[in-house]
């Protein structure tokens, strides 16, 4: 069991380090032209526009079906109900 466990945090390291360097690559790099930019698949998907969604929500109507009026609880009644609920400890 502690071998495995080593190994999936030696993966999980490797893992995690692979992805801060890409992130890192992703936002330190940089072209020397516009045309080399144009090709660049990353600056492609940053700079591209998101589409535009037409939809036509629909209005909704909120309607009050049931209202409901609590009634009050004493001190004491909560004292019950914690008494029940909560175990003494444990004798010895």
């Amino acid at each position: 069991m502690g071998i495995s466990r080593s190994i999936s945090k030696k993966i999980a390291l490797v893992c995690m380090l692979l992805t801060f360097w890409s992130v890192i690559a992703v936002v330190a790099h940089q072209h020397s032209s516009t045309t080399e930019a144009s090709t660049c698949s990353i600056c492609v998907a940053a700079h591209s526009a998101s589409p535009k969604i037409n939809a036509n929500p629909l209005k909704a109507t909120f309607i009050a079906v049931s209202t409901i009026k609590a009634q009050p609880v004493s001190a004491k009644q909560r004292l019950v109900i914690f008494a029940l609920t909560v175990r003494p400890p444990p004798s010895v």
